[in-house]
């Protein structure tokens, strides 16, 4: 079965467990899910094993604390250890992919707010004025924060599935960090230096190009299947 086959059937068949039994599997799920450096493939196929493992106890009568042990944490861990990483190639192109999107939607949401707010509120200017050299780092700076962001709330979701943490706690480390790459996001343009030739185009352009990065990158999604 594909992937997303694999997925579908578990949240299918993950009704038949108990509240409690479900809880504890459901928790397994994120923990594993999030150990983003394993192949997908082979993580789904074993959560599905884990799965159905569950529900044959359940029928005898067990439960997942009596299957699993009551360290479900080092449980899972001992499983991660055992799954294959993603291979190299395929992680390059969901890379490639990821930053691709991600450059869609910022070009996308730039130039058309751009656009409304120059047009019809009369703030900004029509034109969007970047030079080269300073725009290529400013990207390169930003595709840096996403991978150190996503891997940051990888960790911090693994790290608070089996610790018993504070709600406010936990809300107050998530909006530090959140406050704290938001807002390296909105300085990082403005303390880089002008490097290399100023370019200004109409602020339209910019997210027309977006708009059409993102449906190019949708469909050669649907056809390779980088995402499953």
């Amino acid at each position: 079965m594909k992937v997303n086959e694999i997925i579908e059937w578990n949240n299918k068949k993950r009704e038949e467990l108990t509240d409690e039994n479900k809880r504890i599997y459901e928790d397994m799920v994120v923990y594993i899910r999030a150990s983003s450096n394993k192949s997908e493939q082979q993580t789904e196929e074993v959560l599905l094993e884990l799965l159905e493992h569950l529900i044959h106890a359940q029928n005898e009568g067990k439960s997942a604390i009596e299957i699993f042990g009551a360290n479900i944490k080092a449980y899972c861990d001992e499983i991660i250890q055992e799954i294959p990483g993603e291979k190299q190639k395929k992680k390059i192109g969901f890379g490639v992919f990821l930053a691709l999107q991600y450059i869609a939607i910022i070009s996308f949401v730039t130039g058309f707010i751009g656009f409304g707010l120059h047009y019809f509120f009369e703030i900004g200017s029509g034109g969007f004025t970047f030079s080269l050299i300073s725009g290529i780092i400013i990207i390169a700076i930003y595709l840096l924060l996403l991978y150190l962001f996503i891997k940051v709330v990888m960790k911090w979701i693994q790290n608070s599935i089996f610790k018993k943490r504070k709600k406010w706690l936990e809300f107050l480390q998530l909006w530090i960090f959140c406050t704290l790459y938001f807002g390296l996001y909105y300085v990082t343009p403005k303390i880089i230096p002008t490097l290399g030739t100023t370019i200004t185009v109409p602020i339209l352009s910019i997210g027309l190009i977006g708009g059409a990065l993102y449906i190019g990158t949708f469909i050669v999604n649907k056809k390779v299947h980088i995402t499953k």
